[in-house]
């Protein structure tokens, strides 16, 4: 007869082989993502609306990796109101590499929501929303953009944030601006299992 693998569990169902002997098996496939929500390892970053009153750049956001994992960002949006006095309908926005720190930010921490509502887990991580005139210190242009006012752009990314890495945004608004409302976020999670 041959050899047999049983259930064992102790229903005694047997493995199925095909007439190809293929044996059949039941799989899941879930992208990183959405395998570390379920694990309640998965985060949408945020600054809400930050209010910009000239057309000036600004830094709106700041956030560094404390974690002892590698942070994956799968996604940038960047979410653009009406401006009051614009000339154009678009914001650029500058993704910057590595900064150290915000300069003149408001002092507040960015947003971090567990994408896993059933989940306490959080991240480890330096944070700091922006304001008209901060500054992001160090760091270098990692991606530029145009977001067209009255909608949200998003961006795909596979950015990696390894431990005491950082990432800021730099908003630059219309010509003309006297107040505009822009709200950036990120969706990241942490690679909590080696890629072999």
């Amino acid at each position: 007869m041959g050899f047999q693998i049983q259930d064992g569990t102790g229903s005694k169902r047997k493995v199925k082989v095909g007439n190809s002997n293929r044996l059949f098996t039941e799989s899941t496939t879930r992208n990183e993502r959405e395998e570390q929500s379920i694990l309640g390892e998965a985060y949408i970053v945020g600054t809400g609306f930050v209010n910009l009153t000239t057309s000036g750049t600004s830094a709106v956001l700041y956030l560094k990796n404390n974690e002892d994992v590698d942070l994956v960002i799968t996604r940038f949006l960047i979410g653009v109101k009406k401006s009051a006095g614009g000339t154009e309908n678009f914001v650029t926005g500058i993704i910057y590499k590595n900064p150290t720190s915000m300069v003149s930010g408001t002092g507040n921490p960015l947003v971090i929501n567990n994408v896993n509502f059933g989940s306490s887990n959080s991240v480890d991580a330096d944070s700091e929303i922006g304001q008209q005139g901060a500054l992001l210190a160090g760091g270098s242009s990692y991606l530029a953009t145009v977001v067209p006012t009255e909608n949200i752009t998003s961006e795909d990314a596979s950015t990696i944030l390894p431990k005491g890495s950082s990432i800021g945004v730099y908003i630059t608004p219309p010509p003309g601006n006297t107040s505009i409302n822009v709200s950036v976020g990120i969706n990241l999670h942490k690679l909590t299992s080696n890629l072999e």
